[in-house]
């Protein structure tokens, strides 16, 4: 439950100092009310202390309103990613069943990522019956002509695909594994293109917590064959965070 409830107040981006404050201020608040209609000696401390509690309450929302606001700026949203993409060292993949299938996304992230060295593969126990792993990592990888030692791959499939939590917790032990081995939260990415949206929702989240970029390959729509357009596949950064990619990068809402 503990668990669940921080999860849930993440999601919502509430920090939790807000929230202590809101509660202290409430309670205090009662409890001045009370006293006044007691008609209690120490009435006017009481109010004074609700007066401090509800402005330190309101310096946080305004800091976090900022912050929120700034998240939800549509000039940060969607951006552009194939640059970026080809500057990362280190790239977290959600597998789906399709994601060996002709034509797959996976080999276009191969080769737009030129400095790849790490690479997380976050998959689901019916992904591994497919053998989706082995055809990322053996066929495909060799088709494209990349080769990462086996040292810097690693895969996580105990993932249930309608688990968020799983999800969550293996995009975040990625993330802290490329952590460990010096790569900086700009120089790595999580691609959310594959996989179903449960698996989406909980990649966004373990990334926002870490300050990691997700992005995602789509392509323009042409609305009279109602397909998409052949050709117009570009990655897109769903939420950017940096300015440029490296351990200088500086975040866009600092």
């Amino acid at each position: 439950m503990r668990q669940a409830l921080a999860r849930i107040r993440y999601v919502a981006g509430i920090p939790s100092g807000l929230v202590v404050a809101v509660a202290a201020t409430f309670y205090l608040l009662v409890n001045a009310l009370t006293a006044w209609s007691a008609a209690e000696a120490g009435e006017l401390g009481l109010w004074a202390t609700v007066v401090v509690s509800a402005a330190v309450t309101a310096v946080l929302f305004v800091r976090w309103h900022h912050r929120f606001a700034a998240s939800l700026d549509p000039a940060k949203l969607g951006q552009p990613g194939t640059a970026k993409l080809a500057l990362r060292r280190g790239v977290v993949v959600l597998v789906g069943l399709d994601s060996a299938d002709p034509g797959t996304t996976f080999t276009r992230l191969l080769a737009t990522a030129e400095r790849l060295e790490y690479l997380a593969l976050i998959a689901t126990p019916q992904v591994e019956v497919r053998g989706v792993v082995p055809a990322l990592l053996g066929r495909l990888m060799a088709v494209s002509g990349r080769s990462i030692p086996a040292s810097q791959i690693r895969v996580w499939d105990r993932n249930e695909a309608d688990a968020m939590g799983d999800v969550e917790q293996s995009v975040t032990e990625a993330i802290a594994w490329m952590g460990r081995q010096g790569l900086h939260a700009s120089e790595i990415v999580v691609d959310v293109t594959k996989g179903r949206r449960s698996m989406a929702f909980g990649a966004l989240i373990a990334a926002n917590r870490a300050d990691v970029e997700v992005q995602y390959l789509a392509a323009e729509w042409h609305h009279l064959d109602n397909k998409p357009r052949p050709g117009s596949e570009e990655f897109s950064v769903v939420s950017e965070h940096w300015d440029g990619v490296g351990p200088d990068s500086n975040r866009l809402d600092s």
